[in-house]
Formats: structure tokens, sequence, C-alpha cells
């Protein structure tokens, strides 16, 4: 309470001063510079230094506010919508003067990226409304003897959470998966706090939630920030190759399929288990999966929309190759975006029991949408767009290389994935990703590196948050059961920080770069 209060009070302080104070040097010369260049004389070098005073102010406030929770982080996201007009905020585009008005900014609480987040919850949603996510999870843990040694069990939970942490949320999935866990610890007599394996198991469920988010666009919020920030600098730019679902999964997921069996292999060093087998633990999962019943038209329907998505995504940049002309140019403003919001909207109209009306979903399914999260996106986006055409990106990039010099894209990766893995670990991981990536593009641009590297390689270390309870979300659930004591929760998660941190950088440079030649060193 009294940390929200001081954030509160310091969020708004921090805005007025800077809000308030005369015009400073640095802004007016930076204004003179960026007129100069562009060769505009439609806006005055006082008013676009104002003009990035005001962001700065802003971005001040909601930095704060997001750090402390002061305000709900989606409320603070909706700020840009205000205080950009009212404000008079400009800024220059391509040469040309911008005036941020309610509906220039409103545009980008509406960005692309924000309706294939919508369609991906509501994929997720129907996968959880009719237990399709359960069956899934206990089919692959009955198989063979896995369920009944305590190494391979682990393995196990560890790899389907994170398989359906690429398609559901971190949290839905931990939430989903921890029950389960809770099942077997008691079959055990497992003590809280007191058995390794208990805290292995909890520990284990936390992190390949928040691994398997890395994996997709759609896994988790940072990715889908990144993307539509990166997608808005440079949407003027022909040189600049988008990337597409498929793009990102092609680092995404050797990023989860390395990383799974380090961390459990970590979780073994550091939390041996107690028990070696597992008695009756495939007896317990398959009584679970028998209390399912058979598989039901609803889990059928969720599944073939589910997987017709995933088709399209993956296969929708070869489309121009493999499809017939005629179709390729009906198809031509089809992208990725287009194809998650329609697999979203088919959900509704993919009858399950016509007798009854009963559809895979119908509006009050709306709840699997996490509607504040698409509103961090556009807030996001917002202010990255209003940081980059003031020219305070800019600004702030240029201060930070000339204080520090250019360590190349290499030694700026090492750096941003560092940074931005401990900021994620009191820090909510959307709003650290929303603030870094603007700057982190600038700082690229102005001292030569890849601004594409960067970004991915921010989104990526915001999904590495494994230290405290207060991370992230599967954090403080699986911390809540009492299995886990923090000291354990701390060193563990170090070494998996640290491991990481490698992990990143290698799956970008070799991967991204070596094979797929989707970033740049």
């Amino acid at each position: 309470m009294h940390a929200k209060l001081f954030g509160f009070f310091i969020g708004l302080i921090g805005f007025v001063v800077i809000h308030t104070l005369p015009v400073l040097p640095p802004f007016l010369d930076a204004a003179q510079d960026a007129l100069q260049g562009s060769g505009s004389s439609a806006l005055s070098p006082h008013a676009l230094a104002a003009s990035m005073q005001s962001v700065l102010a802003l971005l001040v406030l909601m930095v704060v506010w997001w750090v402390t929770d002061a305000v709900p982080l989606p409320a603070t996201a909706l700020l840009p919508l205000v205080a950009l007009p009212w404000f008079h905020t400009v800024g220059l585009h391509n040469g040309q003067a911008v005036e941020f008005t309610l509906r220039a900014v409103a545009h980008h609480y509406a960005h692309p990226v924000i309706f294939l987040f919508m369609g991906g919850f509501l994929l997720a949603g129907a996968m959880q409304k009719w237990k399709l996510d359960r069956r899934v999870t206990l089919w692959f843990l009955t198989r063979g003897t896995i369920a009944n040694d305590s190494r391979a069990l682990l393995l196990g939970i560890m790899a389907v959470t994170a398989f359906l942490s690429m398609w559901v949320s971190n949290t839905a999935t931990a939430a989903m998966m921890l029950p389960l866990g809770l099942g077997i610890l008691r079959l055990l007599g497992a003590e809280p706090r007191s058995s390794r394996f208990g805290t292995a198991l909890m520990l284990g469920i936390a992190w390949a939630a928040s691994i398997g988010g890395a994996g997709t666009i759609i896994g988790t919020p940072p990715n889908g920030i990144a993307v539509g920030i990166l997608n808005t600098t440079f949407a003027d730019d022909s040189s600049y190759r988008t990337i597409t679902f498929l793009d990102w999964m092609t680092f995404g997921v050797p990023f989860v399929l390395v990383s799974i069996p380090v961390a459990w292999w970590i979780l073994l060093k550091t939390n041996p288990p107690e028990f070696t087998t597992i008695p009756g633990g495939k007896d317990r999962m398959l009584a679970e999966q028998a209390s399912l019943g058979p598989s039901s038209r609803g889990e059928h329907r969720s599944a073939g929309v589910f997987f017709l998505a995933v088709l399209f995504w993956v296969s929708n940049p070869f489309w121009s190759e493999i499809l017939p002309q005629r179709l390729v140019e009906s198809l031509s403003w089809v992208d990725e975006y287009a194809i998650g919001i329609a697999a979203g909207l088919i959900l509704f109209v993919v009858p399950v029991e016509l007798r009854s009306w009963t559809f895979v979903l119908d509006w009050r399914d709306s709840k699997y949408v996490e509607w504040g999260t698409l509103l961090l996106f556009g807030g996001g986006i917002a202010l990255s767009d209003a940081m980059f055409q003031t020219g305070l990106a800019a600004l702030l990039a240029s201060s930070f290389v000339g204080i520090f010099g250019s360590p190349g894209t290499l030694g700026l990766l090492i750096l941003v994935v560092i940074l931005v893995d401990f900021l994620t670990e009191v820090t909510s991981n959307t709003a650290v990703t929303s603030m870094m990536v603007p700057v982190i593009i600038s700082v690229a641009l102005t001292s030569g590196a890849d601004p594409v590297t960067l970004s991915v390689g921010a989104a990526m270390a915001a999904s590495m948050a494994f230290m405290l309870p207060v991370a992230t979300p599967p954090n403080a659930l699986v911390y809540g059961t009492g299995y886990i004591p923090i000291v354990s929760m701390m060193r563990s998660g170090f070494l998996l920080d640290i491991t990481g941190w490698v992990i990143v950088v290698g799956i970008l440079l070799f991967v991204a770069h070596g094979v797929f030649g989707i970033v740049g060193f």
C-alpha cells in the first residue's frame, strides 16, 4: 500500500515538474537538428522541443506507475489517449508535421497485433472451455512409465506446460497444471517447504509456463509488443522485413526446446527429488483422464479450428509458391493478423449442438480475452510512436551512446538481455517491453546495431523472470502453494537466469541469424 501511494505521487510530481519546466536546451538543440535534417518548416523548434519534453513527462509517469502498480496497468496504458492530445503534442514523420490528436493516437489501440492476440485468446479459451488442454496433458503424461518416475514426470509436466503455454496464456496454463501437480504431491505425502520434489515440481510448472510463452508471437504479450512496435516504427522502410508468425517460431521454438531440458537439469541439481518412483502415479492420471469422459464435439471443433489456424499461420509466407496465382491474388491482403482474428470469429459460428443452439464459443466466453492486456498493447505502441515522432527516442539514444559508446550488436544484445531480465523480476514484463523497446530501437539505429535483433532479444528476455514470486503470475501461483522456500526459488532462478542469457544470445546468433538470416549482427 505504501509503495503504491509513494509511486502514485512520485509519478505525478515527476510528470508535473518535467512538463511545467521551461523548455530545456537539450530538447531545443535536438529539435533544431531534427528540423534542419528534414528540411521541414511546418514546425517551430520550440513546439517540437516542448512536445519532446511533454512525452518525457508522460514516459516518467507511465514508467513509475507501471513499476509500482500505483494505478492498474491497463488504466495507465490509456494515458497517451488523454495526455498527447491534451498537450497539443506534435512531431515529424517523413519530414512532415504530425499532430497527436485523439484520432491519431487511438488507431494504435487497434493495431493489427492486438487482433492477432484477441484471436489467440479466443482459441485458447475454446481449449479451456471444452477441457481440450487438460485432455492433451493427461494423454501425454500417461504415455509409458512417465507418471511413475519422478524425474521423467517432472520433465513431462514441464514439456506439456511449455507446449500449452505457446498457445494459451502463461497464467492460465500454470493455473491448469497446478492442481495436477498438487494432486501428485498429496499422493506422495510430500510436505510443503520440506519436499525437494515438491519444490522442483512447482518451480518446473512456473518456469515452463514462462519459457513456453516465448515460443510463438501469441505465447506472451511481450512478443507481440516487440513485433508491433517494430512494424509501426519501420512501416515506411522498404528494407525492413516484417517478422511473421513462422519467423518468430524459428527462434522461439528452439529457445523452448533448449531451455526446458536445461531448466529441468537445474531443478534436479538444486532440488534433487527424495522420491525415485511414484507408486500409483499413472493410475491416478488414468483415473483423471477417465473422469473427463469421451471426447466431446466441442473438443473436436476446437481442435479443428486450432490446427487450421496454426496451419495457415505457418504456411502463410509460402502461399505465393504453393497456391494458384488467382487464389494468391485474392488472399494477398490476408496475413497472420487476419488469420488470428478470423479463427477467433469462426469459433462463434461453428456449431456443437444445433438443437440447443450451442456453439464452440458464445459471448459469455469473451471472459477468456485478456482485455487489459490488449489495452497495454495499445498504450505501449502509442507511447513508442510518440517517442519516435517527437525525436525523444533519438535524443535518449544519442545520450546513451555518448556516455557508454557503441559496443556493437552483440555487446548491446548481451546488455539488453541482462537488463530486461532483471527489470522483469520486479516489474510487469509487458510494461518493461513497452517502455524499453522504443529506446532499444533508437540506440540500435544511433549506434549502427540491428534493431530487430535487440528488440527480439528484449522480448525473449522478458520471459525469463524466474527468481522472485512477484516476477510473474505463474511464479506467484506456485509460491502460494507453500512448497517453495524463497531461498530455493532465488538460488535456482538465478542459475536459470544466467543460463537463459546464454541461450537467448546463442539462439539469436546461431539460429535466427546463422540459419534463417532473420536478424542481423
